[in-house]
């Protein structure tokens, strides 16, 4: 599912922009590999469980659209 069929045609509500989404659907919509990702943007990952990690959506949008800050 990419952010356009979650979306549509208007921009996520500030509810939406704060969940946390799985990696799995983070990969999806930026590109980057789960370790890139780790790596790169370790500051905006968060811990779900012991063996799962998330990010914020607002993030991960950021991330997609280059606007987001390397660590």
């Amino acid at each position: 599912m990419s952010i356009d069929d979650q979306f549509g045609e208007r921009p996520p509500s500030w509810i939406e922009l704060q969940s946390v989404i799985p990696m799995s659907k983070v990969e999806e919509i930026t590109s980057l590999s789960g370790d890139n990702i780790r790596r790169t943007y370790r500051h905006y990952v968060i811990k779900l469980s012991a063996r799962r990690d998330g990010m914020q959506l607002k993030n991960v949008l950021a991330i997609a659209n280059g606007t987001a800050r390397r660590a």
